[in-house]
């Protein structure tokens, strides 16, 4: 983003939202994300602590659509839980990172 700044190529209401999104999207289409991101805001598990407290079953049922569901509730289990452990369940200390340069 530095030099040019926010792009707003990829769809989504904050910086979590964009995330799981990134997440979801992994080896399917964004129709099917679509349609796991509509199941998490319907329950109101687009948040860290939702995604953290609720059980890895129910997730993998709201993102069934998404595919390969089951791997991928785990990885948002694991990626809330590094947002609680670390950042105290805020985003915005993690994107403060410097990018790692390969």
């Amino acid at each position: 983003m530095g030099h040019y700044g926010s792009q707003g190529w990829w769809p989504g209401d904050g910086a979590l939202e964009i995330c799981v999104g990134a997440i979801l999207t992994q080896k399917t289409s964004w129709s099917n994300v679509e349609l796991a991101m509509t199941q998490l805001k319907a329950v109101g598990a687009l948040s860290v602590e939702l995604l953290h407290n609720l059980p890895e079953a129910k997730l993998a049922e709201l993102i069934r659509s998404s595919g390969y569901f089951n791997v991928k509730a785990r990885k948002l289990k694991a990626f809330a839980g590094h947002l609680v452990g670390l950042y105290n369940g805020d985003i915005a200390p993690l994107l403060k990172n410097p990018l790692c340069k390969i």
